[in-house]
């Protein structure tokens, strides 16, 4: 029997994720605890940057800052669900309010975690999106 096969067809290959924000030491810190958890990350520090990565590579998510300069969040938002329509989006933020959580929701995202984030809960908000039937709701 082949070995690798049997693995390969167990275990699917990780879920990708994008992490966009303007803080470089969030997206590392972030990128660190989320190939720990098993995903495959690509961080951008620039909405463009993400934008860009969009194009050229498919993601199952993009963790995404609010509040980013020129290229803010919302529109990378847009671009994630105009260039992967089946791609989950979580947005980030440290001024989260109902308003903005339900502009959100009608943009197409998931879910919003405060800033500053705690990685278990950014990990299990993830879980939570991409695996659903590991996570029943309480």
């Amino acid at each position: 029997m082949d070995t690798a096969a049997e693995n390969s067809r167990e275990s699917p290959p990780p879920h990708s994720i994008l992490i966009v924000d303007d803080e470089q030491v969030v997206c590392d810190a972030l990128a660190r605890h989320l190939v720990k958890a098993g995903f495959d990350v690509t961080v951008a520090y620039q909405g463009a940057v993400a934008i860009e990565l969009l194009g050229a590579k498919r993601f199952d998510l993009g963790l995404i800052d609010i509040r980013m300069p020129r290229v803010t969040g919302f529109d990378v938002l847009e671009a994630l669900k105009t260039l992967q329509p089946g791609a989950k989006a979580i947005m980030m933020t440290a001024y989260a309010d109902i308003k903005s959580a339900v502009e959100l929701i009608s943009r197409g995202a998931v879910d919003l975690v405060s800033k500053p984030v705690d990685t278990d809960e950014v990990i299990l908000a993830i879980r939570r999106c991409l695996e659903p039937s590991q996570n029943p709701p309480l």
